[in-house]
Protein backbone atom coordinates (compact mmCIF):
# COMPACT_ATOMS: atom_id res chain seq x y z
CA UNK A 1 0.00 0.00 0.00
CA UNK A 2 2.58 2.41 0.78
CA UNK A 3 4.30 1.99 -2.44
CA UNK A 4 0.96 2.45 -3.80
CA UNK A 5 0.64 5.93 -2.42
CA UNK A 6 4.61 6.75 -3.54
CA UNK A 7 3.80 6.07 -7.44
CA UNK A 8 0.12 8.46 -7.08
CA UNK A 9 2.59 11.08 -5.03
CA UNK A 10 5.58 10.58 -7.70
CA UNK A 11 2.74 10.81 -10.89
CA UNK A 12 0.90 13.51 -9.20
CA UNK A 13 4.52 15.69 -9.53
CA UNK A 14 5.33 14.94 -12.46
CA UNK A 15 4.55 17.73 -15.50
CA UNK A 16 2.44 16.39 -18.14
CA UNK A 17 5.16 18.93 -20.27
CA UNK A 18 8.27 19.23 -20.30
CA UNK A 19 10.62 21.47 -22.55
CA UNK A 20 11.97 18.89 -24.68
CA UNK A 21 7.91 18.25 -25.92
CA UNK A 22 7.43 21.74 -26.26
CA UNK A 23 5.67 21.89 -30.04
CA UNK A 24 4.14 18.72 -30.28
CA UNK A 25 0.79 18.24 -29.99
CA UNK A 26 -1.36 16.30 -27.52
CA UNK A 27 -1.82 13.34 -29.16
CA UNK A 28 1.77 13.43 -30.45
CA UNK A 29 2.82 13.87 -26.14
CA UNK A 30 1.13 10.80 -25.44
CA UNK A 31 2.14 8.23 -27.87
CA UNK A 32 5.81 9.64 -26.65
CA UNK A 33 5.33 8.86 -23.48
CA UNK A 34 3.18 5.72 -24.28
CA UNK A 35 6.63 4.50 -25.70
CA UNK A 36 8.96 5.58 -23.20
CA UNK A 37 6.68 3.54 -20.90
CA UNK A 38 6.74 0.53 -23.27
CA UNK A 39 11.11 0.97 -23.10
CA UNK A 40 11.27 0.43 -19.56
CA UNK A 41 9.18 -2.13 -19.31
CA UNK A 42 10.94 -3.70 -22.09
CA UNK A 43 14.16 -3.44 -19.70
CA UNK A 44 11.45 -4.40 -16.36
CA UNK A 45 12.18 -0.79 -14.73
CA UNK A 46 8.67 -1.09 -13.56
CA UNK A 47 8.18 1.83 -11.59
CA UNK A 48 9.11 4.26 -14.46
CA UNK A 49 7.10 2.66 -17.13
CA UNK A 50 3.97 2.86 -14.80
CA UNK A 51 4.88 6.93 -14.48
CA UNK A 52 5.38 7.11 -18.26
CA UNK A 53 2.00 4.88 -18.75
CA UNK A 54 0.47 7.39 -16.59
CA UNK A 55 1.81 10.43 -18.32
CA UNK A 56 0.41 8.76 -21.54
CA UNK A 57 -3.04 7.94 -20.34
CA UNK A 58 -3.49 11.17 -19.03
CA UNK A 59 -2.68 12.94 -22.18
CA UNK A 60 -4.37 10.40 -24.16
CA UNK A 61 -7.81 10.82 -22.35
CA UNK A 62 -7.64 14.43 -22.58
CA UNK A 63 -7.37 14.18 -26.84
CA UNK A 64 -9.08 10.59 -27.59
CA UNK A 65 -11.91 10.95 -24.71
CA UNK A 66 -12.00 8.65 -21.88
CA UNK A 67 -13.25 5.50 -23.30
CA UNK A 68 -10.69 5.33 -26.84
CA UNK A 69 -8.90 1.86 -27.16
CA UNK A 70 -5.68 3.75 -27.24
CA UNK A 71 -6.60 4.42 -23.17
CA UNK A 72 -7.58 1.00 -22.90
CA UNK A 73 -4.22 -0.50 -24.60
CA UNK A 74 -2.59 1.82 -22.23
CA UNK A 75 -4.34 1.16 -19.26
CA UNK A 76 -3.80 -2.54 -19.64
CA UNK A 77 0.27 -1.80 -20.21
CA UNK A 78 -0.30 -0.01 -16.78
CA UNK A 79 -1.97 -3.16 -14.60
CA UNK A 80 0.67 -5.31 -16.07
CA UNK A 81 3.27 -3.15 -14.54
CA UNK A 82 1.68 -2.96 -11.18
CA UNK A 83 1.46 -6.35 -11.39
CA UNK A 84 5.12 -6.77 -11.78
CA UNK A 85 5.50 -4.26 -8.63
CA UNK A 86 3.17 -6.36 -6.70
CA UNK A 87 0.67 -3.51 -6.57
CA UNK A 88 -2.77 -6.11 -6.81
CA UNK A 89 -5.05 -3.18 -6.15
CA UNK A 90 -4.41 -0.70 -8.42
CA UNK A 91 -3.49 -3.86 -11.36
CA UNK A 92 -6.90 -5.04 -10.77
CA UNK A 93 -8.41 -1.48 -11.40
CA UNK A 94 -6.02 -0.62 -14.32
CA UNK A 95 -6.75 -4.46 -15.86
CA UNK A 96 -10.92 -4.15 -15.23
CA UNK A 97 -11.02 -0.24 -17.04
CA UNK A 98 -8.79 -1.78 -19.56
CA UNK A 99 -11.01 -4.93 -20.13
CA UNK A 100 -14.59 -3.01 -19.95
CA UNK A 101 -13.13 -0.42 -23.09
CA UNK A 102 -12.02 -3.12 -25.06
CA UNK A 103 -15.70 -5.42 -24.81
CA UNK A 104 -17.35 -2.22 -25.62
CA UNK A 105 -15.23 -1.34 -28.19
CA UNK A 106 -14.28 -4.49 -29.97
CA UNK A 107 -16.33 -7.41 -28.63
CA UNK A 108 -15.59 -10.11 -26.46
CA UNK A 109 -14.15 -12.24 -29.12
CA UNK A 110 -11.60 -9.66 -29.98
CA UNK A 111 -7.63 -11.05 -29.35
CA UNK A 112 -7.14 -7.39 -27.55
CA UNK A 113 -10.31 -8.58 -24.87
CA UNK A 114 -8.68 -12.16 -24.80
CA UNK A 115 -4.98 -10.23 -23.76
CA UNK A 116 -6.51 -8.30 -21.20
CA UNK A 117 -8.57 -11.29 -19.38
CA UNK A 118 -5.39 -13.83 -19.44
CA UNK A 119 -3.37 -10.83 -17.84
CA UNK A 120 -6.30 -10.78 -14.80
CA UNK A 121 -5.82 -14.04 -15.01
CA UNK A 122 -2.25 -14.05 -14.14
CA UNK A 123 -3.01 -11.35 -11.18
CA UNK A 124 -5.55 -13.43 -9.99
CA UNK A 125 -3.35 -16.34 -10.24
CA UNK A 126 -0.44 -14.84 -8.52
CA UNK A 127 -2.32 -13.27 -5.66
CA UNK A 128 -4.17 -17.06 -4.94
CA UNK A 129 -0.19 -18.10 -4.88
CA UNK A 130 0.48 -15.55 -2.26
CA UNK A 131 -2.30 -16.48 -0.05
CA UNK A 132 -1.68 -19.87 -0.37
CA UNK A 133 1.81 -19.40 0.59
CA UNK A 134 0.78 -16.95 3.47
CA UNK A 135 -1.59 -20.37 4.78
CA UNK A 136 0.86 -22.54 4.34
CA UNK A 137 3.55 -20.88 6.34
CA UNK A 138 1.08 -19.87 8.95
CA UNK A 139 0.50 -23.44 9.28
CA UNK A 140 4.34 -24.35 9.31
CA UNK A 141 4.49 -22.10 12.26
CA UNK A 142 1.23 -23.74 14.15
CA UNK A 143 2.40 -26.84 13.45
CA UNK A 144 6.52 -26.30 15.35
CA UNK A 145 4.40 -24.78 18.34
CA UNK A 146 2.34 -28.28 18.63
CA UNK A 147 5.54 -30.26 18.84
CA UNK A 148 7.01 -28.44 20.84
CA UNK A 149 4.36 -28.00 23.64
CA UNK A 150 3.37 -31.72 23.91
CA UNK A 151 6.73 -32.71 23.93
CA UNK A 152 7.62 -30.88 26.95
CA UNK A 153 4.70 -30.93 28.92
CA UNK A 154 5.15 -33.93 31.01
CA UNK A 155 8.60 -32.50 32.31
CA UNK A 156 7.93 -29.17 32.40
CA UNK A 157 4.35 -30.26 35.07
CA UNK A 158 7.31 -32.36 36.84
CA UNK A 159 9.74 -29.54 37.57
CA UNK A 160 6.92 -26.70 38.07
CA UNK A 161 5.06 -28.80 41.12
CA UNK A 162 8.87 -29.54 42.78
CA UNK A 163 9.57 -25.59 41.97
CA UNK A 164 6.10 -24.77 43.50
CA UNK A 165 6.74 -27.03 46.64
CA UNK A 166 9.88 -25.76 47.19
CA UNK A 167 8.62 -21.94 47.60
CA UNK A 168 6.10 -23.43 49.88
CA UNK A 169 8.14 -25.30 52.10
Amino acid sequence: MAENKFLKRVVACIPVTTPQWDGMSDQADGHVFYKQGVEYANKQEWRKAVIMYNRALKLQRHVLGKNHIDCAQTLNDIGVALTHLGESYGAMTSLQEALWIRQVVLGDGHPCVVQTTCDLWKLLDQEREREQGAIQKQGESSLELSIVIPSTTPALRRSSQKAENARSA
